[in-house]
């Protein structure tokens, strides 16, 4: 009894200074703001993949911000616009930041972004970021297109950042933040018929999952051209917008959640619905290399028809003859043009090197021809 007694007045005790020791952490770590991909970014150099231009970030959380106004940018000098920052599908942690500023309202040349945090205890944090919107364009080749990620020291060179952090490592982009869709866009959003060709390398399945989420999935988005409030879906608004349709249609590997002892599938999802098709199931390991090829294909029609067709093989094998599905989606909602998005939905991945190539006949053989660093490595006909 005298022991209950004395554990009784110590629990408070300890209780308190826990809450003391985490007061005194947090007092230590100034409210601070990182822009992930740097402080200069830019956009529409490679033609527009997307309405909106993603800038994205983290603010640390030692206190409380402020409500309402505790995150905000200002674009140019205008009012500000209140950002979220806490878990919600495309933000992973509490914290995090998705400015989805529409590219329309970017000037051409130098645009400047303030970002501004203010937590309840009258702490202020200011970070500004420099946006160039240049006039460029990244037509659809007419012959292979390779993307070699060891030229690359700037991904927004080859593509845009549309979520999640990511970094340049020795065998490709590699997700640092593991997540909801983590997505990196390709093209242009007049792209149509291509196909693309990419090696996965798969180092970690989230087990993590979170309900909006339903399970784990990696591979390519083909006709992606951002996300979007309202469409044939009517998605909310929100701030980062979350509405993932229209698209044309996702090749990737999927396992749903709670089947973490089972294969992945080989999966077809349609670009107007949650609607899926499983063609078998693959067998991976960790960091464990995938070849991952999807094409799409108009067809005639009037109805809005495409053939997609994917296929996946482990790295070292030959290339199998047949694809591993091919499905023929006929809709009017679904997207028939637009670029593709490198996808890791709760997965840790690298994509290596990115192939893309139109889809015609007789298309010729090609050669690497070199570029400068930061540019993407094209190609050209053999003689």
């Amino acid at each position: 009894m005298m022991n209950r007694m004395r554990l009784a007045r110590v629990w408070p005790l300890l209780g308190l200074l826990a809450w003391s020791w985490a007061a005194e952490r947090a007092a230590a770590q100034p409210l601070a703001i990182e822009v992930w991909h740097g402080t200069s970014q830019r956009v529409g150099h490679l033609g527009i993949a997307q309405a909106d231009f993603n800038l994205l970030g983290h603010v640390n959380l030692p206190y409380s911000l402020a409500s309402p106004g505790g995150l905000t940018y200002r674009l140019n000098g205008q009012a500000p616009v209140a950002l979220r920052y806490l878990h919600f599908r495309r933000l992973v942690a509490d914290g995090d930041f998705n400015a989805d500023i529409p590219i329309a309202l970017l000037q051409a040349g130098t645009n400047t972004v303030v970002l501004e945090a203010v937590s309840t205890n009258g702490q202020h944090a200011v970070q500004t970021v420099t946006i160039t919107k240049e006039t460029g364009n990244y037509p659809l080749p007419v012959v292979p297109v390779e993307i070699h990620w060891s030229q690359v020291t700037n991904a927004q060179a080859v593509g845009q950042y549309v979520d999640g952090k990511w970094g340049l490592t020795p065998g490709g982009l590699r997700t640092l933040e593991i997540g909801y869709d983590r997505l990196f866009v390709i093209g242009e959003t007049t792209w149509q018929d291509y196909e693309v060709t990419v090696p996965v390398t798969i180092h970690f399945l989230d087990t993590n999952i979170p309900p909006d989420s339903a399970g784990n999935g990696v591979g390519v988005i083909l006709r992606f051209t951002g996300h979007v409030v309202g469409g044939c879906r009517n998605f909310p608004a929100a701030q980062p917008k979350w509405g993932y349709q229209p698209f044309g249609a996702i090749g990737w590997l999927w396992r749903p959640e709670g089947q973490t002892n089972n294969l992945p599938s080989v999966q077809f999802y349609r670009g107007d619905s949650d609607s899926t098709v499983n063609s078998g199931v693959f067998p991976v390991t960790p960091d464990g290399t995938y070849w991952m090829k999807f094409r799409c294909e108009t067809l005639p029609d009037v109805s809005g028809v495409t053939r997609y067709s994917y296929k996946i093989w482990e790295h070292g094998q030959v290339e199998p003859a047949n694809w591993n599905w091919q499905q023929v989606q006929t809709s009017q909602c679904a997207l028939r043009k637009g670029g593709l998005a490198l996808v890791a939905h709760h997965v840790d991945a690298t994509f290596g090197d990115v192939v893309v190539q139109r889809v015609m006949p007789n298309v010729q053989p090609s050669v690497t021809l070199t570029v400068p660093t930061n540019h993407a490595v094209f190609s050209a006909p053999a003689n």
